[in-house]
């Protein structure tokens, strides 16, 4: 019974380290939920590097509006960070950060978080 239960708690720990090598967001800035002030920049970091120019971000409004920002860029040092640059102050309010992107395994994935901007 003994051997039982450590094999399984072998394979259990096995499929949890296999559903974490899966290509999603591991955090951002801003976090998840967070109340800041109007960021001059999102950055994103993901749980693997990237398949190249696969991954696409977008900020839109609590009305449902695109918001225009700059550009998005890799960092060179580390390939799982992006930042995409906002280009002008934000308006108070709740904002979504829409990505998707392309993992090493080849499955597209598409998510998204919120974070809203305090009042001036």
């Amino acid at each position: 019974m003994a051997i039982l239960a450590g094999v399984a708690a072998t394979g259990f720990a096995f499929s949890l380290g296999a559903a974490s090598a899966h290509f999603g967001l591991a955090k951002s800035e801003p976090e998840e939920g967070a109340a800041v002030e109007s960021p001059e920049e999102i950055t994103l970091w993901f749980t693997q590097v990237p398949a190249d120019n696969s991954i696409a971000v977008r900020l839109v409004d609590g009305g449902g509006a695109l918001v225009e920002t700059d550009s998005l860029h890799q960092d060179a040092g580390d390939r799982k960070m992006f930042r995409l640059e906002v280009g002008r102050p934000l308006e108070a309010g709740e904002y979504s950060v829409r990505w998707r992107g392309i993992g090493q395994d080849g499955h597209a994935v598409r998510s998204d978080f919120s974070f809203s901007v305090r009042a001036r």
